[in-house]
């Protein structure tokens, strides 16, 4: 039941399943209209050799509504990702059996990891309104942002779960910690066989490795998308909720963002 005070109130994982269902619906969306709509279009390169699949650039951001679909749902769970990443960083820092010696290097780290979620995401959303085609310069850089500050984030924020022995706490605590390494390490799998997959295509023209270079940057936004969702057992009972108390002088007070079960996080 909400407090008198409490602005609102929504269940994590709701978030949650804004940050993983919204890119990921997204993705396979825009896929699958990509091959029923303009499948010769998607899939063909300098090459002219038969391909299935089209990459990630030719689904989300070259053909209508493929482009408008892929932005409306990514400008959507833009908002939830910020929740997600200020709470990450005060869901290590409040770990109760986190050992007094981490000191101020740790809190640096965390908001370092925490920066990097946050600069992930805006060049996601840059990447996401600039295509190739209209800027090709501010759309390479904003993918190389993007990746370094994905894969950078990912092993940070491993590293920092780890290192705040909140993945001693219960079993949930357990299963995050095992599925975050496990999607940063299949991310960099991905990244590998991509280049591999390009190099290959791009030198020696063959059959069907443009689409294998497709499946691997399928795998690896979707590796990021696991990866984010892990906070579903970060955060495992838990509210999001902005509360405020009147004042005389008619402005609010705003207090933490999370709790459950009488837990702030």
């Amino acid at each position: 039941m909400r407090g008198e005070n409490e602005l609102i109130s929504i269940p994590f994982r709701h978030i949650v399943y804004s940050v993983a269902g919204l890119p990921l619906s997204a993705l396979f969306i825009c896929i699958f209209l990509s091959v029923t709509l303009h499948l010769n279009q998607s899939t063909r390169t300098h090459c002219g050799v038969d391909n299935w699949l089209p990459s990630v650039s030719a689904a989300v951001a070259s053909f209508s509504p493929e482009r408008y679909i892929w932005r409306v749902l990514i400008a959507l769970h833009a908002a939830p990702r910020l929740v997600l990443a200020f709470a990450f960083r005060n869901h290590l820092l409040t770990s109760p059996i986190r050992s007094p010696s981490t000191g101020i290097g740790f809190a640096l780290l965390c908001q370092l990891a925490c920066f990097l979620n946050l600069a992930e995401n805006i060049f996601l959303l840059l990447l996401t309104s600039i295509s190739s085609v209209e800027d090709h310069e501010a759309h390479k850089i904003s993918f190389i942002g993007f990746a370094f500050c994905a894969i950078s984030y990912m092993f940070l924020a491993t590293g920092l779960y780890n290192y705040s022995n909140r993945r001693q706490l219960s079993t949930m605590g357990e299963a995050s910690y095992q599925r975050k390494l496990l999607f940063c390490w299949s991310s960099v799998v991905s990244i590998i066989f991509a280049c591999y997959f390009y190099y290959r295509h791009n030198t020696f023209c063959e059959t069907g490795v443009y689409t294998l270079f497709a499946l691997s940057e399928y795998c690896v936004i979707i590796s990021n998308i696991l990866f984010h969702s892990t906070a579903y057992y970060d955060f495992d009972g838990l509210t999001f909720s902005l509360s405020g108390s009147a004042r005389a002088s008619g402005d609010y007070q705003t207090l933490l963002p999370l709790h459950g079960d009488k837990r702030i996080i």
